[in-house]
């Protein structure tokens, strides 16, 4: 029996790409290109995180530390060690926010609890390039980032919804975000699920 090779036949470069660009259309945003950038290459890290490791130390990941604590090894490293983690901070924040969205909604986790340390990771990367290395790009594009972080996590989301098959119990998880949130972006997804919310004007009880 012969051995045949499989290859990709799209860098994964070109593929989140094309899937950024595409929900950056979906969601009628506008942003920066180096943002936009920022996001192709991220999603591309994240295909293999043990390439991301390097930065927490050898017996660690960024796929299991909790964030809280790579924030306490942040603010306790030394001046060289201190942008690799606070960027590592910011990454996982953002792609777990974007990606997981699902997970945030079955579990007892606060999305906003990982934007938070998310925005505080990329606003000290940010005041490191500014302070340290007289870095005016980066320092823009970093504060760039912190700034629209809730806008990076629904492109993020969205890309997410594109690649991944969907499931009646992601459907339902959709809609009950949508009628907490009243998401447009989420309110898009239901109308490609076939699906016509109708807004009440009924609150829960409190």
């Amino acid at each position: 029996m012969t051995k045949v090779d499989i290859k990709l036949m799209i860098k994964p470069e070109e593929f989140f790409h094309e899937k950024v660009s595409s929900a950056i259309d979906i969601l009628g945003l506008k942003i920066e290109e180096d943002i936009e950038f920022y996001l192709v290459h991220l999603l591309c890290e994240f295909i293999d995180p043990k390439k991301l490791n390097e930065s927490l130390g050898e017996d660690q990941g960024v796929m299991d530390l909790p964030l809280a604590l790579m924030l306490k090894q942040a603010l306790e490293a030394q001046p060289e060690h201190k942008l690799k983690i606070f960027k590592t901070l910011g990454d996982t924040s953002l792609y777990f926010s974007g990606f997981f969205q699902d997970f945030f909604n079955r579990k007892s986790f606060d999305v906003g609890y990982y934007a938070t340390l998310g925005m505080i990771g990329y606003q000290s990367v940010a005041s490191i390039m500014r302070e340290q290395h007289k870095e005016e790009h980066f320092e823009e594009l970093y504060q760039g980032l912190a700034n629209s972080f809730e806008v990076c996590v629904d492109i993020i989301a969205e890309v997410s919804s594109e690649t991944r098959q969907v499931t009646a119990a992601d459907i339902l998880s959709v809609y009950d975000r949508w009628t907490r949130c009243n998401s447009n972006r989420l309110y898009r997804l239901l109308h490609k699920f076939g699906i016509t919310p109708v807004p009440s004007n009924f609150k829960k009880a409190q």
